[in-house]
């Protein structure tokens, strides 16, 4: 196969996963047919996360580092800006979604230009759950994403979303919401613009030690949402 695979990943504040995360991620690359880099955004991690990937000192795997934390918004645009693959995708660094999902995004990107996980489409599994307060803000969020936005999309913030090079390039240079709604955003670019989505369910497991506080998280999502509508009513995602 002659396409090219950029595989993006935030990172913040990793050093306890991500050398044997990235590990994970090379055995599985290793074994493809197709060209491929890695793209660690290091979003102003205060740990060792972005000397662990110097020190790998792989040329397929490309460090890009922000000045100081910016939110996961941030880290995503500055990674799909520094790709260079046909087909594109993230993962979040703790591969709450495995790894091998990505021979099956490339299947239907050659159909899709967007392709998201979803832990709430037919087929998905859920293999470790959240607990229960945090599984019901999600769809709390999902729910007035889905008001706020006018998209029908089941699981916005799922962590493994897939683009073609085109359509990378056009939402992510012109994506402005730099942290919690980032995702919503991505997604409303997509339809904004036309391109082709589909929600492929996900084999997913929760991480244990997220560091996400949710009454932060709460107010910054419903502000940005709002956000989203207002920049869209403003013309500056034209």
């Amino acid at each position: 196969m002659s396409l090219k695979l950029s595989l993006i990943i935030p990172a913040y504040n990793e050093e306890k996963l991500i050398g044997a995360n990235l590990s994970r991620i090379l055995s599985f690359l290793n074994k493809m047919p197709y060209t491929w880099e890695i793209v660690v955004v290091d979003d102003g991690s205060s740990d060792a996360t972005g000397k662990i990937i110097e020190s790998l000192k792989r040329t397929e795997v490309k460090l890009v580092k922000l000045d100081k934390n910016q939110g996961k918004g941030a880290a995503l645009k500055a990674g799909f800006l520094a790709a260079k693959g046909d087909y594109q995708i993230f993962s979040d660094a703790d591969l709450s979604v495995d790894i091998e999902t990505i021979s099956p995004f490339l299947e239907k990107l050659k159909v899709f230009d967007v392709v998201i996980a979803s832990r709430r489409v037919s087929g998905s599994k859920i293999q470790t759950h959240q607990s229960w307060l945090r599984e019901n803000m999600g769809r709390v969020f999902t729910f007035l994403t889905q008001i706020l936005t006018g998209l029908k999309i089941a699981d916005f913030t799922c962590g493994f979303k897939g683009f073609t090079r085109e359509s990378a390039k056009k939402i992510f240079g012109r994506s402005l919401i730099s942290r919690w709604a980032y995702d919503a955003e991505i997604i409303f670019l997509a339809q904004k613009y036309g391109y082709k989505i589909l929600e492929y369910p996900a084999t997913w497991v929760n991480r244990k030690d997220t560091r996400v506080r949710l009454n932060r998280v709460v107010f910054e999502s419903l502000r940005d949402l709002i956000k989203i509508r207002i920049l869209e009513f403003q013309g500056k995602y034209d």
